[in-house]
């Protein structure tokens, strides 16, 4: 079956909708993510595709890298809540600069997000991701800019939650093919 222009975008929604199911436990969502960004860099060298079977393996894979995968970008989220919580009773004097450093770490979020290999260390993603940054500038820029746009479209259109986490991953793993990180594997 010959695949049409549309089907890389219809790919990227499906992944959307497959991304939101499998973070409804929250715990679970950045785990997803990685798995959809995993799904997408796969099936740009050939690989399955996107699929509900194809998912559900890079999620398990996923998974099995270690309890940081969730552990980590769930915590961090706990963290924002709370910071978020602390701005509101006090006034939304800090707002700004809370915005700023929410999408700075969504972008380093999703640079690792998309940096990840089977077999690497969270922490050597981590440590690659950092310094990366005075060689690689645009790339988290970009990556914070794709973050915002998500979360402006979602204030004027809650329901594109449903899809919106797909075209995240999908910039994610298009940053990471276009300025890709090497973590170190030693």
């Amino acid at each position: 079956m010959r695949r049409t222009w549309f089907a890389p975008f219809a790919d990227c929604l499906l992944l959307g909708v497959f991304l939101l199911l499998a973070s409804l436990p929250v715990v679970t969502a950045y785990p997803a993510l990685v798995a959809g960004c995993t799904v997408l860099r796969e099936q740009a060298h050939g690989g399955a595709g996107v699929t509900p079977r194809h998912f559900l393996a890079a999620m398990y894979r996923v998974l099995r890298s270690g309890h940081s995968v969730w552990l980590a970008p769930t915590g961090a989220l706990a963290l924002l809540w709370l910071d978020a919580l602390a701005l509101d009773a006090h006034g939304a004097g800090a707002g700004v600069a809370f915005a700023v450093a929410t999408v700075a770490l969504a972008a380093l979020g999703l640079r690792c997000a998309a940096a990840w290999r089977e077999g690497l260390r969270w922490r050597t993603v981590l440590a690659a991701a950092f310094r990366a940054v005075p060689g690689q500038p645009l790339a988290p820029v970009l990556l914070a800019g794709s973050t915002a746009a998500a979360a402006v479209l979602l204030t004027m259109s809650p329901v594109l939650l449903l899809i919106v986490l797909g075209p995240l991953a999908f910039a994610a793993t298009a940053a990471d093919a276009w300025r890709p990180l090497h973590p170190r594997t030693h």
